[in-house]
């Protein structure tokens, strides 16, 4: 290897270093409880770790949760049973950070350039990604890192192929992680199809067969669940509370943040407003649809597709029709954050020197009103300190064949274990 590519490549992993360690201390500003008093969240707890105690490791890795298999959580719940208990929820948060953090140092590498050559541009994207207001329910939690995943995986499929083996095994193992661990590949798969098509690299066609094959596996363990685990009450759908939804959980939500989305959402003749935004959104992305480069595109219909299927599928309340609360702020953010992310970026690519100067201007005036939303949604709630500590003590203390009950967060959720 010559020496000016190895001194290049060395003080690119640098980079590479620094990115992490930086965007790890901005995330850990938003909530420092996350790792400074761990404690598990909903499903961490109560199926995750639960499951891969009580039922066992092997067991527990081949049952599907909510109609599909979530290997990267059933995986991470495994992992930790080498773990004393305590430790458990810090793991479990710990890696839910690192997975978020793995898309800033994909955009920031390389493989990006062609896409986007300037670096303080990808830079500017991986900051608006990390400050990205109206997401604290997926932050720090194993349930939602699949979404992370998604993203990832979706990234990875756009990405300028590399010949380093790092890369490729970094490749092979997020679309991999990425597509038996929720529901993304069934949608990845034609965005990947499409883009090997068009560009006819080998590398792209070996992650479309990795998608497929996570699609099948998916596609069947819905068929065969019916989603017997979800909720079944209507959706309730309209075009107005459809048009509420994208303006305030997508548009709103992104720029102004959930508090700011909030306040906005409550003030009379909000349905005109509602309408008006989401006009002006859809008209941003059929704009960027037309114009944009094919990766961008791409990656906007991703965003296109999880926000349909999403309205499809919901899973938000267990008595009133789905849509009739999906519109309020703070519902669902799971979501919205895939769309949200797209939004953001086709905001940044209307700053482009070539595109109209009223198109600019309005670009700028939306990203400026984002450092609000990001001020207001910048610390995330602190979860419920419920003694996780002093009820793991009581459990390695208590004697074989007893259950004990944990709570966990959210508050009224609990895990149950059965000491052996």
């Amino acid at each position: 290897m010559p020496d000016k590519y190895q001194k290049k490549l060395q003080l690119s992993w640098r980079l590479q270093v620094c990115i992490f360690m930086s965007a790890f201390a901005i995330l850990i500003s938003r909530r420092p409880d996350a790792l400074f008093n761990a404690q598990f969240w909903a499903e961490d707890g109560k199926y995750w770790y639960a499951d891969a105690y009580n039922l066992g490791i092997m067991h527990s890795l081949v049952l599907p949760k909510s109609g599909y298999f979530q290997t990267i959580s059933r995986l991470v719940g495994a992992v930790v049973q080498f773990f004393p208990v305590v430790w458990a929820p810090f793991i479990f948060n710990l890696t839910a950070i690192v997975i978020k953090i793995l898309p800033v140092n994909l955009i920031a590498s390389v493989r990006f350039s062609q896409l986007i050559p300037s670096l303080n541009i990808r830079l500017f994207l991986a900051l608006l990604y990390l400050a990205l207001p109206n997401s604290y329910e997926i932050h720090g939690n194993i349930t939602n890192v699949h979404w992370y995943l998604g993203l990832l995986a979706c990234m990875v499929v756009l990405a300028t192929p590399s010949n380093l083996l790092v890369w490729q095994a970094f490749d092979i193992t997020v679309i991999l992680l990425s597509a038996f661990s929720g529901p993304f590949s069934l949608l990845l798969v034609p965005i990947a199809a499409v883009f090997w098509w068009l560009r006819r690299r080998r590398w792209s066609f070996i992650l479309l067969l990795g998608l497929s094959a996570g699609a099948v596996v998916q596609g069947i363990a819905v068929l065969l669940t019916g989603h017997s685990n979800r909720y079944h009450t209507t959706l309730g759908a309209t075009p107005e509370l459809f048009t509420k939804i994208l303006a305030s959980q997508v548009f709103l939500g992104a720029l102004l943040g959930q508090k700011g989305s909030k306040l906005i959402s409550s003030v009379p003749g909000y349905n005109i407003i509602a309408i008006l935004v989401a006009v002006a959104g859809i008209a941003a992305f059929v704009y960027c649809l037309v114009k944009a480069s094919l990766e961008l595109k791409l990656f906007i219909t991703f965003a296109a597709g999880v926000f349909c299927v999403s309205l499809l599928s919901p899973v938000v309340s267990e008595t009133v029709p789905q849509w009739s609360i999906l519109w309020r702020s703070g519902t669902g953010i799971r979501y919205w954050f895939i769309p949200m992310l797209s939004f953001v970026i086709i905001l940044t690519w209307l700053l482009n020197a070539k595109q109209p100067r009223q198109v600019r201007l309005a670009a700028k005036i939306a990203l400026v009103t984002m450092v609000a939303g990001i001020i207001v949604d910048w610390r995330y709630p602190a979860f419920a300190d419920l003694d996780f500590k002093n009820y793991s003590r009581q459990f390695v203390e208590a004697h074989k064949g007893t259950k004990v009950t944990i709570p966990i967060n959210p508050p009224g959720w609990s895990m149950e274990l059965i000491k052996h």
